[in-house]
């Protein structure tokens, strides 16, 4: 019989020569100095040998071991070779079956009309939470515990990072995107169940804080230091732009000069083809029509010469070509000192002023982009009320002004 201390002094010959270790178990030392396990069998009358494994990778323990597994095998009529080419089929099917690979198959298959942001958000989550827990994992092995784990992990490290909440939101998204993935894996015969189910409402998220209308200070303050902002003038540009425009802030960052109509003075946001569904300009795809005031024209003038030769109005000033990112309107109400103001914080302070000044409250609704309860009049009314609106957008950017004297 072999030992150990006898395998490490078997050297290489000119020929391949064996070495019998026991039941028909030998090892191969080829002239590469390869050294090789492998086993004779009989099954049905008909001989036959099977590899086991190299060297000191499969050492004589293991070797040892697989021989008995093979003989069992043997006793039950099933052909060692046979099972494992089968063996080997299943273990590159689990590879395909892991959660990583469904879930980037999901993503390639299930996510191309989606916008840009949500599968970016989608990507970042699977990679920072989801991943390192169950991206290995065969889709029906994954249980609840596992999800509830990768979301109790969420909260911790969102906490960690202290500016980005409590992390129930976060917790509660990544279960939301666990169950996209497995119910995906149950249509194509992958899984049986998707266990995120059982965990919704497992953590309970504190009451959104819904936008609120600025005091009368903080518009003084906003308007003025607008004047005076030290930041790049497209920043400061693209602030006032959403001031007068009632937009939301991804519609101000996805603005493009092909919109900008100066000679009717309409900035006309199209709505976006199917296989384009990404690079769609408005947070709802519709087509969306905002007059411009006398204010957002002469803004919009002076920010030609600044990126005209851009796609984008509001060009980001640190990444040639691309949009302004989504903190940097945030970010410039806190240099102005409102930290206390969100940017969407500018279109409910629209709402109510000129709810409260008696403006009919369709044209408020249909400024700010809100989608209409019948979809098919939706997309037939994007000029409604077009002149009344440039009307009151003009008589709002004249409000937003006065508030700076």
């Amino acid at each position: 019989m072999l030992s150990d201390t006898k395998i490490k002094t078997l050297k290489p010959k000119e020929k391949m020569y064996r070495v019998l270790d026991s039941e028909r178990l030998y090892i191969e030392v080829r002239p590469t100095g390869k050294k090789v396990w492998r086993l004779k069998y009989t099954l049905d009358g008909k001989e036959g040998s099977i590899s086991i494994g190299d060297y000191p990778s499969i050492s004589l323990a293991e070797a040892r071991k697989k021989k008995d597994e093979i003989k069992s095998q043997l006793a039950k009529g099933i052909n060692p070779v046979q099972q494992k080419k089968i063996d080997k089929l299943e273990k590159q099917k689990d590879g395909v079956n892991n959660f990583k690979s469904l879930a980037d198959e999901y993503a390639l298959e299930k996510m191309q009309y989606k916008s840009e942001d949500y599968v970016k958000r989608f990507k970042g989550c699977m990679e920072k939470d989801i991943y390192p827990v169950i991206g290995k994992k065969l889709v029906k092995d994954i249980t609840a515990a596992d999800i509830l784990k990768i979301m109790q992990d969420t909260i911790k490290r969102v906490r960690k990072e202290a500016k980005y909440g409590t992390g129930e939101a976060a917790a509660n998204l990544n279960r939301r995107f666990i169950g996209l993935v497995l119910r995906y894996a149950i249509v194509t015969s992958r899984a049986e169940y998707d266990p995120s189910v059982a965990l919704k409402g497992a953590i309970e998220q504190p009451e959104v804080e819904n936008a609120r209308p600025l005091e009368k200070h903080e518009r003084q303050q906003l308007r003025s230091r607008l004047d005076s902002y030290g930041g790049t003038t497209t920043v400061k540009n693209a602030g006032l732009a959403m001031l007068y425009s009632m937009l939301r802030t991804v519609e101000i960052r996805r603005m493009k000069w092909q919109f900008v109509d100066f000679e009717h003075r309409v900035v006309t946001f199209p709505k976006s083809s199917r296989k384009k569904v990404q690079e769609r300009s408005m947070k709802k795809n519709r087509v969306h029509i905002v007059p411009m005031s006398n204010q957002l024209y002469d803004l919009l003038q002076l920010q030609y010469k600044v990126t005209g030769e851009h796609e984008y109005v509001f060009t980001s000033p640190y990444k040639w070509g691309c949009m302004l990112s989504a903190s940097a309107m945030n970010k410039m109400l806190m240099y102005v000192g409102l930290d206390e103001v969100t940017a969407h914080d500018f279109r409910a302070t629209a709402s109510t002023l000129l709810n409260e000044k008696g403006y009919e409250t369709d044209w408020i609704e249909k400024q700010l982009a809100h989608a209409e309860d019948n979809k098919t009049r939706a997309s037939y009314n994007h000029a409604r009320w077009l002149d009344d609106r440039r009307n009151m957008l003009q008589d709002w950017a004249d409000i937003v002004d006065s508030w700076g004297k």
